[in-house]
Parts: structure tokens; C-alpha cells; sequence
């Protein structure tokens, strides 16, 4: 019997192997020094080609996974910009200059074939260092304490596991970081993240009992060394989650470090269904020679749809943004004639040098109209991440311009912009305006026709 099984076997082999012959194709064994697959990790987080988001200043280290890992005969990674982030021959990223920068990492097999991938590194400012400059309001600071930039918080934590987290764009927020982020689209200014030099737990419980014992007794959490210089503004929004019906004690700390005297000082908070507690009287308390206005909270399931409350809330106590000055210009866009203004930076001046442009320029998701230009601006700008309705804007990575003039259900970008000036006439023209138009941009006082030839004087007014 057992012979018989033995020879059957060796039959359905000597088959099996002559129909492979007549198909075309011969059946081996995988190589055991073939690199069959790769994958890359941050710490413990995947980002196999995904972006991943990094502070000027700090590293972290790719950790890299192949199978079989005994056919690896050596790893190389090469950063695409370098003066944006460099990577070691050991796989360490360091962030150096704000940008994006990809990563690729190549992996040689023992049988001397390549298997390779990649990740995009974000580099980001520092909150910690100081605050974040926005071009337009610079007498307005946005100081914030989130659980998020203070919690060592596990890898894919997301707003399902934990209501102190909102997720926008594949990118984490913590709640109330996330609203001070809309207040400064809506309001300009500076944001500064307050963070204390111990991190809180992970467990809400745990973090309620030390906020407990802070409270009573009396205990002001150490913050991080910043170099915030707060004689700067006039107007310092404070943000932060309700802990315990008040402000958490790192707010307290940050209002005793620095001097809020007559200053106009604005609460803002997010809670979870009880509103803002005592938190508002504790803040004037703390500030007794500064205008404290009102202030708006917002409960932390209502985040994300927050926009409308934020904006009448900040007309209610008569904030708004105040753009950078600029000079007067022209929008030419089908047989409209738009008022507009280029404002006076480095970036937005290259321009400027350069009217009239022509534009050959396409509507993209109801809100923009951008198109590509075919001259390479040196001078840099701090980008951002959203938009104004109006705002002419410039984008690096895809070399385009942009003309904004509607907010959507999706007002978070993709790639960064840098606002050179904006329209100021009705922007509802955009609505008329064909899905692909030649916008030119023009001083106000020109009298050049446009570059397709076509004369623009006594066109209609938008």
C-alpha cells in the first residue's frame, strides 16, 4: 500500500510538472533570496506612501519590514529634499525645513534584485518654539491646551476611541485645537500650542483623578520652555477642553507666566455635553486688569459642523480679520471686470513685477478656479492649509495659481497655499464663469488689453 501511495505520488508530480512545461511556465520554489515584499513604519505606525507630519527640529527612525527577512543584503534610503528633511544611512528622518519631502527607501535582495518604497515627510514649525505666524493679523494670538500635543497618545488613535481627537484630511486634531484653528482662518493671528513639560495619561480616568489633585491642591503643571513674547498682542484668545467643570491647571499656569494686563483676553472651550462649567469666571479671576470678552463652547461632538457658530460668535464681539495692505488691482475674468488687491510681501510683489498675467485657469470642486503659471517665484510665504473666500493664492507643490470664492463642504486643502491678495468684488461671478476661463490679473491704472487680444475696457462691471 505504502508503495503504491509513494508511486502515485511521484505520477502526480511527473504531471503535474509536463503541463506546466506545455502551458509555458515552470514551477519553482519561491526564492529564499528574493525580496518579496516591503513595508515601513514609523515607531509603530504604518506610512508605507503616506505623509507623515514632523516638528522642525525633530527626528524619528523608518523601521523597516521584509519578507523573508534573511534575503536583505542591504537597505538604502535617499531623501528627494534634503533641505527639507535628510535621512541617515540607518534610516533616521530629521526635519529641517518647513516643506515636504519624500523618502525613498530601496531594499537589495541577495539575489541582487531591488524592492523599493516610499514615504512623504511634513515638516511643520514648532508650536512649542513660539507661535505660528499668519500673513494678514499679527496683534492676535490663539493660545491653546488639547489633550492632543500633551497625551502620548497610542498609534491610530482616532475621534472613535477617544472624543479628544478629531480627524480632518488624514490629519489628528485635538478638539480644541481644532477649533482655535478655524478661529484663526476666521480671525488671523498667531497660534501657540500651550504644552506642559509632563504629559498627561493616556486614560481619561487617570487624567481626571490628576487634574483632581492638581485642583485641590493647588498644583500649577510646569510648561515647556517657549519663546512667546506676548507683549506683542492685544488680543489673546485662551482655549482649552472642560476638565472638572473649570479650566485645566495648565491654563492657570500659562495665565500667571504671562502678564495679560490690559489686553483683551477671549475663552473659548470645548466640553462634553456640560458646557463651559465655571471655566469663564476662573479666567477673569486670573486676569483682573484685561477686558475678558465672551466667550463660546462648544460641545465636543459638534466640532466638526462648528464653522457658523464660530463666525457669528466672533462678529458677536466684533473680531475680524484684517488683511495685509496691499495695491489695487484688476481681475479680468470672461467679460467681467473685478476689484481686487495684491498685498505687499516678498512672494506676492514677484508678481506684481510681472502684471498683467494671463491665466489659463479651470474650476475645480465648486470653490476655486487655478491653473499653472510659467514663471518659478524665489521668494517663499507661510502656507496654509485653508482658505478664505476671495483669496488669490499661490501653490508651490503644483506651481499654480488659485482664485477661492466659495467655502464647500470640503474647506481643508490638500496641498498648502500662500495667499498673494484677494478679490473684493461679489464673488458670485465665479458661479456664471465657464469651467475653463483666461483670468489676467492687472494693475489697477494698466489699460493693456488682455494677452488673447481681446480688448477689456468698457467690459461690465461685477
Amino acid at each position: 500500500m505504502r508503495k503504491r501511495m509513494v508511486t502515485f505520488i511521484w505520477a502526480l508530480l511527473f504531471v503535474l510538472s509536463m503541463t506546466a512545461l506545455t502551458a509555458g511556465f515552470t514551477v519553482c520554489a519561491t526564492s529564499k533570496k528574493a525580496v518579496q515584499s516591503v513595508s515601513v513604519r514609523i515607531d509603530h505606525k504604518s506610512v508605507a506612501k503616506k505623509t507623515y507630519t514632523l516638528e522642525r527640529g525633530k527626528s524619528k527612525n523608518l523601521k523597516v519590514s521584509v519578507l523573508p527577512n534573511k534575503a536583505v543584503k542591504s537597505i538604502q534610503y535617499v531623501s528627494k529634499n534634503t533641505q527639507v528633511a535628510s535621512v541617515s544611512s540607518k534610516g533616521k528622518v530629521t526635519a529641517k525645513k518647513k516643506g515636504t519631502s519624500k523618502i525613498q527607501i530601496s531594499v537589495t535582495g541577495k539575489n541582487n534584485k531591488k524592492k523599493s518604497t516610499w514615504v512623504k515627510v511634513r515638516v511643520i514649525e514648532s508650536e512649542a518654539e513660539g507661535p505660528q505666524p499668519n500673513s494678514g493679523t499679527s496683534n492676535i494670538l490663539i493660545a491653546y491646551f488639547s489633550r492632543v500635543g500633551n497625551t502620548e497618545y497610542a498609534d491610530g488613535i482616532d475621534a472613535t476611541t477617544s472624543a479628544s481627537v478629531v480627524v480632518d484630511q488624514a490629519q489628528q486634531y485635538g478638539t480644541t485645537e481644532y477649533i482655535a484653528r478655524m478661529i484663526q482662518r476666521k480671525a488671523g493671528g498667531d497660534l501657540h500650542r500651550i504644552e506642559t513639560k509632563e504629559t498627561y495619561p493616556t486614560d481619561f480616568d487617570e487624567v481626571v483623578d490628576q487634574n483632581h489633585d492638581e485642583m485641590n491642591n493647588g498644583i500649577l503643571p510646569e510648561l515647556k520652555h517657549s519663546s512667546l513674547d506676548i507683549s506683542k498682542y492685544d488680543t489673546v484668545f485662551i482655549g482649552y477642553p472642560v476638565w472638572a467643570t473649570d479650566a485645566p491647571q495648565a491654563v492657570l499656569s500659562f495665565l500667571k507666566a504671562y502678564d495679560l494686563s490690559g489686553k483683551k483676553v477671549i475663552p473659548f472651550c470645548t466640553h462634553d455635553g456640560y458646557g463651559a462649567g465655571s471655566s469663564y469666571r476662573t479666567i477673569k479671576n486670573e486676569c483682573p486688569q484685561a477686558d475678558v470678552l465672551e466667550g463660546i463652547a462648544i460641545e465636543a461632538k459638534n466640532v466638526s459642523n462648528a464653522e457658523k457658530s464660530i463666525t457669528d460668535w466672533l462678529a458677536s464681539i466684533q473680531i475680524q480679520k484684517t488683511e495685509t495692505s496691499g495695491t489695487a488691482i484688476q481681475i479680468l475674468a470672461g467679460s467681467h471686470v473685478l476689484d481686487g488687491v495684491i498685498y505687499d510681501t516678498a512672494l506676492a510683489k514677484e508678481f506684481k513685477e510681472r502684471f498683467p498675467i494671463t491665466v489659463s485657469m479651470g474650476r475645480y470642486g465648486g470653490r476655486e478656479y487655478y491653473g499653472g503659471i510659467d514663471f518659478t517665484p524665489s521668494a517663499g510665504g507661510n502656507g496654509k492649509l485653508s482658505f478664505e473666500n476671495g483669496d488669490i493664492t499661490y501653490c508651490r507643490t503644483n506651481h499654480t495659481m488659485a482664485i477661492f470664492y466659495a467655502q464647500t463642504d470640503r474647506p481643508n486643502l490638500t496641498m498648502e497655499v500662500v495667499s498673494i491678495g484677494k478679490v473684493t468684488s461679489n464673488l458670485s461671478i465665479f458661479d456664471t464663469l465657464s469651467s475653463s476661463e483666461r483670468i489676467t490679473f492687472r494693475l489697477l491704472d494698466t489699460t493693456d488689453t488682455g494677452t488673447d487680444g481681446s480688448a477689456t475696457e468698457g467690459a461690465q462691471t461685477g
